[in-house]
């Protein structure tokens, strides 16, 4: 038996040590990074992984940007949260020796104002010690704002900001921390 049951029993996101960050470009060339300052998490002993962001604790250095971008690109007050699950192995990422590293591809779900968008993340995973393991981004995650129905909230933004223009590509790279 390589595995005692503590082995498979949940793994919970340490938010404090964990971070997603996007980076938004305006006028063409001006970009600027952002962070979103409360994640909870777990991966059951099922493997079922499940990330919810709290799309009101966006940090972008600028308090009228943050108050903004809540109203008028996430609309916080009816769309609070965003959720992204998936399935992993949880059996063979156990297995990773403590201080190596494995690259994986997952297919998830990426559940935004009400609509559901099936996303291919590619993760590095690094076990730390035998009570904590590291997912992060093994290349950035690109999300496009007319895809994700942002499209109006992007213009609202711009306008407001009186930018030329604000880039609806937007790459989102992520370290997320889990314990048991």
């Amino acid at each position: 038996m390589l595995f005692s049951n503590a082995s498979f029993s949940d793994w919970n996101l340490v938010n404090e040590e964990s971070k997603i960050n996007f980076i938004s470009i305006k006028a063409s060339n001006f970009a600027e990074i952002h962070t979103f300052k409360k994640l909870t998490g777990s991966v059951k002993e099922n493997g079922e992984a499940k990330i919810t962001i709290d799309l009101t604790s966006l940090e972008t250095l600028i308090p009228i940007r943050n108050d903004r971008m809540g109203k008028l690109l996430f609309e916080t007050e009816t769309y609070p949260t965003a959720v992204f699950k998936l399935s992993v192995d949880l059996k063979n990422l156990l297995l990773i020796q403590v201080g190596k590293s494995t690259d994986v591809e997952y297919r998830g779900v990426f559940e935004f104002r009400n609509e559901k968008y099936s996303l291919l993340v590619k993760l590095k995973v690094t076990r730390l010690n035998n009570l904590s393991f590291i997912v992060s981004s093994s290349e950035p995650l690109l999300l496009n704002g007319d895809q994700l129905g942002l499209s109006i909230g992007i213009e609202s933004l711009r306008a407001v900001a009186g930018l030329p223009s604000i880039s609806k590509s937007v790459p989102v790279t992520f370290s997320l921390m889990f314990r048991k």
